[in-house]
């Protein structure tokens, strides 16, 4: 979640949809107001629904009505992919103490976590588990069944869906960082079958229909 007072703007950010891009490209700009925090109990968590957001705005005697509020939705075929790449690529660094990587304790809790995941389960359970326990996308951006947000954007558009965002708020676009890249350690036709085929589609049936998405 990135908020910009002067520049009147909301991101809510969901988890896998390349935010960190968008977070490493504004933040030197020196635009934003409030950084999404990573504690879950922060007023404005960095993966806050947009719920959230407008309720914290509420104390700070601001409407979030008034601001341009974005996020960006994927594919979710590919976005529960892409939480099986990055729980494995960081399991794999916690094993062999990958030197990019302060491992400060919530580090290393992570990377126990995630090494933990792969050792004792096998890759559809993983998957299965990571579909039922994350969010569906909509829930980000609906409030009492409804959509929200002014622009709900495409991760497989992403460099033009930032330009579009700079030039709503009048923000000269800078070049878009891409930030928590994850390695293709697996084809994701290998890990899904029918049945978690199915799991994502009606999990994730609003986006689906709002965009059109396809496995």
């Amino acid at each position: 979640m990135l908020i910009s007072h002067k520049h009147k703007f909301i991101t809510i950010d969901i988890p896998k949809t390349g935010t960190r891009s968008f977070r490493e490209s504004l933040l030197p700009l020196g635009v934003i107001d409030i950084v999404g925090e990573p504690n879950l109990n922060a007023d404005f968590y960095q993966h806050g629904t947009a719920r959230q957001c407008r309720d914290s705005l509420q104390k700070l005697n601001k409407n979030f009505s008034e601001y341009f509020s974005f996020t960006i939705v994927r594919n979710p075929w590919d976005r529960y992919y892409s939480f099986f790449k990055y729980f494995k690529e960081y399991a794999e660094k916690y094993k062999n103490k990958d030197a990019s990587i302060k491992w400060n304790a919530p580090e290393i809790n992570q990377g126990k976590m995630c090494l933990k995941m792969f050792e004792n389960q096998d890759k559809k359970t993983i998957m299965r588990n990571l579909i039922k326990n994350n969010k569906p996308q909509h829930e980000y951006y609906i409030i009492n069944n409804e959509a929200v947000i002014n622009h709900i954007a495409e991760f497989e558009n992403l460099q033009n869906e930032f330009t579009l965002l700079c030039d709503q708020v009048d923000i000269t676009p800078p070049a878009l960082e891409h930030g928590n890249k994850s390695l293709n350690l697996q084809n994701m036709h290998e890990i899904y079958n029918q049945q978690l085929i199915d799991l994502v589609a009606q999990k994730e049936k609003h986006v689906i229909e709002l965009k059109g998405y396809t496995i």
